[in-house]
């Protein structure tokens, strides 16, 4: 591997300057997906620290993440919350629907973009659609039961032209990955083990 060798003059002489290349890595598909690694793993850390730890260049870095946000590849950045500590329950809603048509899909985009779960005092933390047994599932957390009861039994009068049955509503106990991210507190599943 050579060195580059580039003069920059001092108004007296030229100084040479020798830059290290960086190590050439396999393609740009490896460059974008350890990127993507270092962003899941701690989005706040500066661009010289991540592209140290990726080896490339600050704006190299920086392109690459603008452009994964431009393509929608990074929607977004968020903090992982613990719910519990914040006084409140986590929930998942599992639901058997009909076929996706028109009118349900408008149904699902027009109540997430005009944030219906924050009008039941809710969070919605996840909404998948899904292939399996289940076809919607959503994960949220509400202050207590009541309101929980109150945003699944708004659910099922909003779908229920399309429900093939009775949604199923699950209290989370624990979180032991959430986001990507291990429970800080992961020992603590211990607690929930049953003593013969």
């Amino acid at each position: 591997m050579k060195d580059i060798i580039t003069y920059f003059p001092t108004g007296y002489e030229a100084v040479g300057v020798v830059m290290k290349r960086k190590k050439a890595k396999s393609n740009t598909k490896d460059l974008d997906d350890r990127i993507l690694k270092e962003l899941l793993e701690d989005p706040t850390r500066s661009m010289r620290e991540i592209s140290k730890k990726v080896e490339t260049y600050r704006q190299t870095l920086w392109r690459k993440k603008k452009n994964m946000e431009k393509e929608n590849i990074i929607w977004g950045y968020t903090a992982v919350v613990d719910e519990g500590k914040q006084g409140k329950a986590t929930f998942l809603i599992l639901m058997k629907l009909r076929p996706m048509i028109r009118e349900m899909a408008e149904t699902m985009v027009n109540r997430i973009k005009n944030r219906e779960p924050e009008k039941k005092n809710v969070r919605l933390i996840d909404a998948f659609q899904v292939n399996g047994e289940y076809d919607l599932v959503l994960r949220f957390s509400a202050p207590d039961h009541s309101t929980a009861r109150t945003y699944y039994d708004t659910l099922r009068a909003v779908y229920a032209d399309h429900l093939l049955e009775k949604p199923v509503i699950v209290d989370i106990n624990f979180v032991l990955v959430a986001e990507g991210k291990t429970n800080p507190e992961i020992d603590r599943l211990f607690e929930l083990v049953i003593s013969p």
